[in-house]
């Protein structure tokens, strides 16, 4: 099996005393398609946002090709993570 593209830890995220995410772990190698779901309110597109480091985690681990990420210009998302209307987000493990 191939090394992960993207992997993530222990990842949460607090805004102020509301907990919105506790120790969300996932593993995303080339290729693979991954969807997150859950109900309204579950923290889905916090997860998205931390990953493309429009909010920077308040704990956890997040590797991209075993370098620590954190984050990077809008641009630079371009042809690999989308979010349409209604917060639907969508990331390319190219």
């Amino acid at each position: 099996m191939s090394q992960p593209l993207l992997s993530v830890s222990g990842l949460m995220m607090r805004f102020g005393g509301l907990l919105a995410v506790n120790n969300v772990s996932l593993e995303l190698r080339e290729r693979e398609i991954v969807s997150l779901i859950g109900p309204n309110g579950a923290g889905k597109t916090t997860v998205f946002n931390c990953l493309t480091g429009f909010y920077k985690p308040t704990g956890g681990t997040i590797l991209l090709r075993d370098q620590h990420w954190k984050g990077c210009r809008v641009s630079r998302l371009r042809g690999w993570a989308w979010c349409g209307p209604s917060s639907t987000c969508a990331c390319s493990a190219k």
